[in-house]
């Protein structure tokens, strides 16, 4: 769901995941999704901008066993508390594919709102796909979002 061709993905080696994790623990506002004591996932904050107090939001479950269980909603509203509570953020923007309709549905859930469409931006395969940058402000973020569990 992060463009490429997914027909040329092969499994990481325990070295390719080993120098994955230490990029990932190495990045200030970055977290690892748990669950039943294993790594299904992970969100980050990036692209913080100290000028107009905004940052950019991914996540990903990488575990599909684990998807529809409440997780990408339970840890996208813990990292908006922390981006707006502590960081004092302003805005928080996402990017995401036109056609990943569950994780829009959790960004809509979360607050966020389609801000524009990037027409075909992407490749995914072998086919040309729009994104969707969506955004959440402070005052939207804390108010009328569902609470964590």
């Amino acid at each position: 769901m992060v463009g490429g061709d997914p027909s040329e993905l092969s499994p990481l080696t325990v070295g390719e995941v080993d120098r994955w994790y230490e990029r990932t623990a190495s990045e200030p506002y970055s977290w690892i999704i748990e669950r039943d004591g294993r790594c299904v996932g992970t969100a980050r904050l990036h692209g913080l901008d100290a000028a107009t107090h905004s940052a950019w939001y991914a996540i990903g479950i990488f575990d599909v066993r684990f998807w529809n269980q409440g997780l990408g909603t339970e840890a996208t509203l813990l990292v908006l508390k922390f981006a707006f509570a502590q960081l004092q953020l302003h805005q928080v923007f996402l990017r995401v594919l036109e056609y990943n309709q569950r994780a829009i549905a959790v960004y809509k859930k979360c607050g966020f709102a389609v801000q524009r469409v990037e027409q075909e931006s992407v490749t995914v395969g072998d086919q040309r796909h729009s994104d969707l940058i969506m955004c959440i402000s402070a005052r939207e973020g804390q108010s009328g979002s569902p609470a964590p569990r």
